[in-house]
């Protein structure tokens, strides 16, 4: 890929305006470490120039706002951008990051979307230490953000956005049925809103719920706890599990009551989590929060109903609801780059105050979420159609469980998981079976990984 300077773009004077004496010095941003090459706005002279080149699978017309706000307030450091994928297609950009690397293109930061992402990378040495930095900086990562993605003690990326899991409900739906949006709920009550919220026959069945195919949704008592919310963590395995064993009960009990969208038919007709519930198809689904913005329509599904929002349910009645693993898109520093320090700002900023700048929902501890809520209304399409004390609530009693980094061969644990379980869905074999093979397996796969 050829190198890129990004270009000023028209109309963007109001947004840099905006950034002008945030950057890396402000209060809440990271001190820069001398010798960085960033003018601090005191009238010192700036250090030598420093290009930084920074690879994102974000289209570039998105990320050069970004960019040239970082620029504007931060003399003497110029960012060469490295598109990735120019649909934003994270997939096809992490094969694109891999192409490059292994052919020895001159990169400085990277960002990887999914914590198994960051696992496999580091895990190849291809990640610099970032705890010499953040020491040097003074800072608590820990107070800093709500993930910790420390491995085995060392920090090899910062945290740079937050992906955590809830309920989306139609609420037109849910007024028809008499039903309040839950606040504290479990998983037993969130299957009794489905079959209240379940209609029509036939094809015009409208299913009180909708499980995707994706491994999370056969962990859903799972992934709601603070610990152990993997299939292997901590060197131990958690397939034979009360909560695994909860996770597959509830979608049992949800296909055989008919109050979900039966998985057959998720699969033989390709079904869709976002068209199942803007088609109005489905009332509710457990998802995360890439949804926000889509809450309030898009072009290929506008709004045409109200949307709020639930914390995810817990195991029980009167345990915690909210509770959730929590990921996203991590920011690092390749282990081959001359501009560590100058790298190490760019990525405090950019998890921080750049976030903000792009309206992303952050793992930066001190974003604001009435600030986040009105910039994404500003920008849907039918704000109206958002049901703002709802997110606001979901938002502010989220619960975020600590970050357990996942093997870089997590992969193929989902896969064997989900063979299995799949037929114990299906109805082609018992749960204890389910549980026997599929602890089998992934043991293996654990053993010969070790």
């Amino acid at each position: 890929m050829s190198k890129k300077k990004v270009t000023v773009l028209a109309g963007m004077s109001l947004l840099v305006g905006l950034m002008a004496g945030c950057g890396s010095n402000s209060d809440n941003g990271p001190t820069p470490s001398p010798g960085n090459g960033n003018g601090n706005g005191n009238g010192e002279p700036p250090v030598a120039e420093v290009v930084l080149r920074v690879a994102h699978w974000t289209p570039t017309n998105l990320m050069a706002p970004v960019i040239e706000a970082y620029e504007e307030a931060n003399d003497g450091v110029t960012i060469e951008y490295v598109e990735l994928s120019d649909n934003g297609d994270s997939v096809a950009g992490m094969q694109r990051l891999d192409l490059l690397m292994a052919s020895g293109e001159n990169l400085d930061v990277v960002f990887m979307p999914g914590a198994t992402d960051y696992s496999q990378r580091a895990g190849l040495g291809l990640l610099a230490p970032l705890n010499e930095l953040m020491a040097t900086e003074g800072m608590d990562l820990n107070e800093t953000y709500l993930l910790d993605p420390s491995i085995d003690g060392t920090v090899f990326a910062l945290p740079d956005t937050l992906e955590n899991y809830f309920v989306l409900l139609n609420k037109d739906m849910l007024d028809a049925a008499g039903l309040e949006v839950p606040t504290e709920w479990s998983w037993d009550e969130y299957l009794d809103y489905a079959e209240k919220l379940t209609s029509g026959s036939g094809a015009s069945t409208v299913y009180g719920t909708y499980f995707h195919t994706w491994p999370m949704y056969w962990q859903l008592a799972q992934i709601n706890q603070m610990n152990a919310n993997n299939l292997f963590t901590d060197g131990q395995l958690n397939v034979d599990s009360p909560e695994i064993r909860q996770s597959l009960e509830l979608r049992s009990k949800a296909e055989e009551a008919g109050i979900a969208t039966p998985y057959a038919d998720t699969i033989s007709q390709k079904l869709a989590y976002r068209s199942e519930f803007f088609s109005e198809r489905a009332a509710m689904i457990v998802t995360g929060n890439w949804m926000i913005d889509e809450s309030g329509g898009s072009e290929q599904f506008p709004a045409t109903f109200t949307t709020a929002f639930a914390p995810m349910p817990s195991n029980d009645k009167g345990q915690p609801a909210g509770v959730s693993i929590a990921n996203g898109n991590f920011a690092a520093i390749l282990d081959r780059s001359s501009n560590k320090e100058a790298a190490y700002d760019f990525i405090r900023w950019h998890s921080t105050e750049g976030g903000e700048l792009k309206n992303v929902y952050s793992a930066w501890r001190q974003q604001d979420a009435n600030q986040f809520i009105r910039g994404v209304k500003e920008h849907a399409l039918s704000p109206d159609f958002i049901d703002e004390d709802s997110l606001t609530y979901v938002m502010t009693h989220f619960q975020a469980a600590p970050l357990n980094v996942p093997p870089s061969y997590q992969s193929q644990l989902e896969q064997a998981y989900t063979t299995q379980t799949e037929l114990f869905i299906l109805g082609q074999q018992d749960l204890e079976t389910t549980i026997s093979k599929t602890e089998a397996e992934v043991r293996a796969i654990v053993d010969a990984n070790q």
